[in-house]
């Protein structure tokens, strides 16, 4: 039960972190958290590793299959 909630707990708190934060930022945080926290990862490793596949991510979506994400308050910061 207890690793059941280890998963639950972030991913609903990524979830409710969405509408705010955008997919990309919460994408970020879940990845790096899950990593550093869960898996024990350095969080250098953790950091990048989120970094790196929130770019890909965006890169594929956003810009070449011009996809809509929720981008939360970020979308306007960058004039979008």
């Amino acid at each position: 039960f207890r690793r059941v909630l280890q998963v639950f707990v972030p991913t609903l708190l990524f979830c409710l972190a969405m509408q705010w934060l955008g997919l990309y930022v919460a994408s970020f945080l879940l990845i790096a958290g899950f990593m550093a926290i869960i898996g024990k990862i350095a969080w250098w490793k953790s950091l990048l590793t989120a970094f790196i596949f929130v770019a890909i991510m965006f890169a594929t979506f956003d810009v070449a299959f011009d996809v809509i994400m929720p981008k939360g308050p970020l979308e306007a910061a960058f004039g979008r």
